[in-house]
């Protein structure tokens, strides 16, 4: 108590030199719990959004034949028991860990048949889709004029499509006897979507009579993506125990993304290691200035009988003292600093979040900061000779 008492001394006689020291501590504490609260806020909010851009898991009809393909690539006329959705979704609830997080099943019925819209018909492929799924799982899916749909005689034309046959936003086609008002064309994405009709699901079960059945379910999962293991194992299970359905994991952006992240993660440390270390250099020559106009002061106390040990308990002590403060003053920092980057550039909207783990590591690297760079020229202080303390010049 009597080092602490005697370092808070010093810390207060010398305001303007602590007070500089303290900010040149803090600013790479500072730093370094900006990057890691913005990779804590990447990880939860990076990872949700970039997994929305693609779907984890595909379940389609297994043993498909040759002829069942559609030109565009999709399956026609084979179908799966509607029940299958209460079952992967229950396979996928029994392995994450958090039991509110989303799943999203995305239910598809495809049929080819011939659409009108006043003039000759033409030979099309519809997809009932569960729009409110399919938004929410892919919201870079977008309309390139008018809207969603929000009834159930609305409709949605694929981009290619719409050009091909001269349909547009506001047309009126009939689909197996059924009118429908486009009220949107989708935008290209180089996909089979840009080949497609688009009517709700529930509305092209009816009209084809296939209640109860569908062509493909699609899921998207964030546990999923981030653990390549969880989903292979899941797409075993479900291969191995239902019988005439086959579980696909494509190869998407949602199931690379999180590769892509880490790397990211990989390289802001280094970033970190690469701050921390100049950070020390710049702490070290501060110290070292510091302690150079301190030099009488050590000999006098080494003539009233401070041993070296002594000496340095004291100031290594005022200095873990000040590191402690810069990690402390360094994390809320850390936290505006984060926020503002949050809300003016990255706008990942996940917010900032007390973090004890980065609380931890932004006082421990306060600490460490200052004990390395005043460790050396604090030790060769302590053994200078009293006379020596009171030439001009000399060298640490």
């Amino acid at each position: 108590m009597e080092l602490l008492s005697l370092a808070a001394k010093d810390i207060l006689r010398r305001k303007a030199k602590s007070l500089y020291l303290l900010a040149a501590i803090v600013i790479p504490v500072a730093i370094l719990s900006t990057i890691l609260l913005t990779l804590d806020n990447a990880d939860s909010s990076l990872s949700t959004l970039a997994s929305k851009f693609g779907f984890t898991m595909s379940v389609q009809p297994k043993n498909v034949k040759v002829e069942r393909i559609d030109q565009i690539g999709i399956v026609i006329g084979e179908y799966i028991p509607e029940s299958i959705i209460a079952t992967v979704e229950s396979a996928v609830r029994s392995r994450i860990r958090n039991d509110r997080e989303p799943i999203i099943i995305a239910p598809r019925l495809y049929l080819r048949t011939d659409i009108r819209a006043g003039k000759s018909p033409v030979n099309s492929v519809v997809a009932g889709v569960d729009f409110q799924a399919e938004l929410a799982a892919k919201p870079s899916w977008k309309v390139t004029s008018g809207r969603w749909p929000a009834g159930e005689s609305e409709a949605v034309l694929g981009g290619t499509y719409a050009r091909a046959n001269n349909f547009s936003e506001k047309d009126g086609i009939t689909i197996n006897g059924r009118e429908f008002r486009v009220v949107g064309v989708l935008q290209d994405y180089n996909a089979s979507e840009d080949y497609m009709v688009f009517v709700p699901f529930r509305v092209l079960q009816s009209l084809s009579s296939r209640e109860g059945f569908l062509s493909l379910v699609n899921v998207q999962n964030v546990s999923l993506d981030r653990d390549r293991n969880l989903l292979s194992s899941l797409v075993a299970d479900l291969n191995g125990k239902v019988p005439n359905i086959k579980a696909l994991a494509p190869q998407q952006f949602s199931t690379m993304k999180y590769m892509l992240l880490k790397k990211t993660f990989k390289f802001l440390f280094s970033i970190i290691a690469a701050t921390v270390f100049i950070s020390i250099f710049a702490i070290f020559n501060i110290v070292t200035s510091v302690l150079f106009s301190r030099v009488r002061e050590i000999g006098l106390l080494k003539a009233v009988g401070a041993s070296r040990s002594q000496l340095l308990a004291v100031f290594l002590s005022e200095y873990a003292a000040l590191g402690l403060a810069a990690g402390i003053v360094g994390y809320p920092a850390g936290m505006v600093i984060t926020y503002l980057l949050d809300s003016l550039v990255l706008n990942l909207g996940a917010g900032v979040r007390v973090s004890p783990a980065v609380i931890l590591i932004a006082v421990a690297s306060g600490l460490l900061c200052s004990l390395t760079a005043s460790f050396y020229p604090t030790y060769q202080l302590s053994k200078i000779k009293i006379t020596d303390s009171f030439r001009t010049q000399w060298e640490v």
